[in-house]
């Protein structure tokens, strides 16, 4: 399901960004909502602190009577890396410059004076192709909540004798009171078991020695924790890079 979540405080241009977004998702085989706004109430922030309600897309206008977009955005991106955001605006010369110097990872801004309807179908299709990759997993050991950027990771493993499992990322480690399965099901598609006691995320993996039995990661890190199946797959696979 994807989600979007609109904020305008104008009827005219909000009907129009709900209408813009139905036509979009018309013919698509998506699951989709529209939640709109008029301004950033409660319910707004919400469905922002709401971590059940997945793929979100923000179309954030940058002033309403009570608040401002880019702010509201800083609010987004400080529990929530995941989203894509959106700025529409009246007024492109006066919050340009605010836009940019926000760091907020926002993927687009629309003047309302433009082709605002065709520019943001031109983001809704880059947003699809590109999919909802995921940067940062959030979870709860030992009373903390832990922000994780699934970037920094290379291999997790276990520690068999403290019964924890060991994150082991780009310049530190972690250890926490769950187990593999509990984590993959947070992990995203980079990740993948190397063997029953290890997941390790291929995009930090520089290569593997089907041969002497390690997998060596782009920092240097090293893991042995190869199962026969998982040597068998990468076999075949280079098997049928070389053709």
């Amino acid at each position: 399901m994807i989600n979007i979540i609109i904020c305008d405080d104008n009827d005219i241009f909000l009907k129009s960004l709900i209408d813009t977004v139905n036509n979009f998702f018309k013919n698509k085989r998506l699951k989709y909502k529209i939640h709109p706004f008029q301004d950033y109430g409660q319910e707004f922030l919400n469905i922002v602190r709401n971590p059940t309600i997945e793929n979100k897309i923000y179309i954030l206008d940058i002033e309403t009577p009570t608040s401002n977009g880019i702010q509201i955005a800083k609010i987004i991106r400080k529990t929530d890396l995941n989203s894509k955001l959106i700025y529409i605006s009246s007024y492109t010369k006066k919050y340009l410059e605010a836009v940019s110097k926000s760091d907020t990872m926002y993927i687009g801004y629309l003047s309302k004076k433009d082709d605002y309807q065709g520019k943001l179908k031109t983001l809704l299709n880059k947003i699809i192709k590109t999919g909802f990759r995921l940067e940062v997993i959030h979870f709860h050991d030992q009373g903390c909540f832990f922000n994780i950027d699934m970037r920094e990771i290379n291999y997790i493993d276990t520690d068999t004798k403290k019964r924890k499992i060991i994150i082991h990322m780009l310049t530190t480690s972690l250890a926490i009171n769950k187990s593999l399965k509990e984590m993959i099901e947070l992990l995203d598609y980079r990740f993948e078991y190397s063997h029953r006691g290890c997941i390790i995320n291929r995009e930090n993996t520089l290569y593997v020695d089907t041969i002497v039995k390690i997998i060596k990661f782009k920092n240097g890190d090293t893991t042995t924790l190869l199962s026969p199946e998982f040597i068998k797959k990468e076999k075949q696979k280079g098997k049928r890079e070389d053709k």
